[in-house]
């Protein structure tokens, strides 16, 4: 009998132990914000929007916990600038987008001139204003043929030359062949110039690569409206509002949102 109460004592003891241990651990990650940004970085690298929105929630924390954190700031000027372009893209304001990420580019390249994220973060301001030829002088001021990040090039082929725009797609996907942002903004640019056939094979690229996104019911959504299939549009858009209900575009174009 004692034996058996000393061994219930020592597993209890172990247990407090870890139990301590473990409290510890999720405490000192709670409070430290380089961790919580590291979270909403990775986040944020999926590059669809369900995992934008989550980000930028989870940065939003993170400055409300201590708001000057610098690489927060620029990573959200990022988020907030190219959620700013899509809008504009849509034919539809970003304002209150574009005015906090471009207070965020402020205070970080008041003190990083050079901060990777918030360069880009201009770039996709300059686009969205329709200063294409401004956004690519910046990014063509410290390009060469050694960029090894994807979203530089899909940028540049944007902003670039017409000519060598399918260069630098392909450049892009090179380097990471599951960007959602360039089957999603070539699939769109498709759409607006009335070609179905090239859009319904960018969709599909994506589906192919990302099946579990939002950005394929939306792309289909779109495709079936232009096509005049009522019934395929609303059920697409239905599945994309259950992918990601934190989308602006929820907000903008569901009838349910609206008041």
């Amino acid at each position: 009998m004692g034996r058996q109460l000393l061994e219930i004592a020592g597993r209890f003891l172990i247990y407090s132990i870890l139990l301590s241990l473990i409290n510890f651990l999720s405490a000192a990650h709670a409070l430290n914000p380089d961790n919580d940004y590291r979270d909403a970085a990775q986040t944020f690298a999926q590059r669809d929007m369900a995992s934008t929105q989550k980000a930028i929630s989870m940065l939003e924390k993170v400055l409300e916990q201590k708001p000057d954190h610098l690489d927060s700031q620029a990573l959200i000027a990022y988020a907030y600038a190219h959620e700013a372009f899509i809008l504009s893209q849509l034919g539809e304001s970003g304002s209150d987008y574009q005015n906090s990420a471009e207070a965020f580019i402020k205070a970080v390249q008041t003190q990083q001139p050079q901060n990777a994220s918030a360069k880009k973060a201009s770039v996709f301001l300059l686009m969205s204003s329709g200063k294409v030829a401004d956004a690519r002088k910046i990014l063509e001021k410290d390009l060469n043929d050694k960029e090894a990040d994807a979203d530089i090039w899909y940028m540049y082929a944007l902003a670039g030359d017409a000519d060598k725009t399918v260069n630098h797609l392909n450049r892009a996907l090179t380097l990471n062949p599951d960007h959602v942002w360039i089957y999603t903004d070539m699939a769109f640019r498709a759409l607006k110039m009335g070609d179905a056939v090239v859009a319904e094979k960018w969709i599909k690229a994506l589906e192919g690569r990302r099946p579990a996104v939002a950005e394929v019911p939306l792309l289909y959504a779109v495709l079936a409206a232009q096509k005049k299939d009522k019934k395929r549009a609303q059920e697409q858009w239905a599945e994309f509002v259950r992918r990601s209900p934190e989308s602006p575009l929820v907000a903008k174009f569901s009838p349910a949102k609206k008041k």
